[in-house]
């Protein structure tokens, strides 16, 4: 895909993959992995995910099952009913209640940009750690997803993406305060709704889109 907030690729719900998978952006892994990842991006594994890995990106959310070590250049998020086997390395830990980990965690300063004479200070070294707006649009009355779905998002900048095949959508490197979202698809009615971010992390909105009357 070529915008930068949009899913780089998606491993889906009943499929396997065995190698060593490379990616910019993010990547939401539904499905089973074997192998080895390695990345400068976000890594999302959902509650379906099951990977048999080593794996190092720069922000990694998981509510699925993890066999391998993990290591972080920013962020690791585990929430329920995530299954983690292996050790954890990243500066910023974060495990829910309801989690089963088995491992040790390493937490460390992630290293400074040393200032020289010729370096311009400005405000992008204090949002390395920038936050993810993800979730799913589906049908109100069936619960079924809804792909396609177009979505606007605008706050600190504007954003637009469309939901893939699963409803699932996703905004990466939100900087904190007010984000509106827009969201239309055919049959529907539009919707309008606005999230609140507050620090790194992911923040899941999702959203049930009403029957065009």
């Amino acid at each position: 895909m070529k915008k930068h907030d949009e899913i780089t690729a998606f491993l889906g719900k009943g499929t396997e993959f065995e190698g060593k998978l490379t990616f910019h952006g993010s990547t939401r892994i539904d499905g089973h992995f074997k192998g080895e990842i390695s990345a400068d991006g976000n890594l999302i594994v959902s509650e379906q995910g099951l990977l048999e890995a080593n794996i190092h990106a720069s922000y990694i959310v998981i509510s699925g099952e993890i066999h391998g070590n993990i290591t972080a250049d920013q962020r690791v998020d585990i929430h329920a009913p995530a299954k983690v086997f292996g050790d954890i390395k990243a500066p910023s830990v974060v495990i829910d209640e309801g989690v089963i980990f088995e491992g040790r965690t390493r937490m460390y300063r992630p290293p400074e940009v040393e200032e020289t004479e010729s370096s311009v200070p400005g405000p992008v070294e204090s949002q390395s750690f920038l936050s993810t707006l993800s979730g799913k649009v589906t049908d109100q009355a069936f619960g079924d997803p809804i792909p396609h779905a177009e979505i606007n998002c605008k706050g600190e900048g504007k954003k637009r993406t469309e939901t893939n095949a699963s409803g699932y959508y996703e905004f990466s490197n939100l900087r904190d305060g007010t984000w509106e979202l827009k969201i239309k698809a055919k049959g529907y009615e539009k919707s309008k709704t606005q999230v609140e971010i507050a620090g790194p992390g992911t923040v899941e909105e999702n959203v049930a889109l009403e029957l065009k009357k």
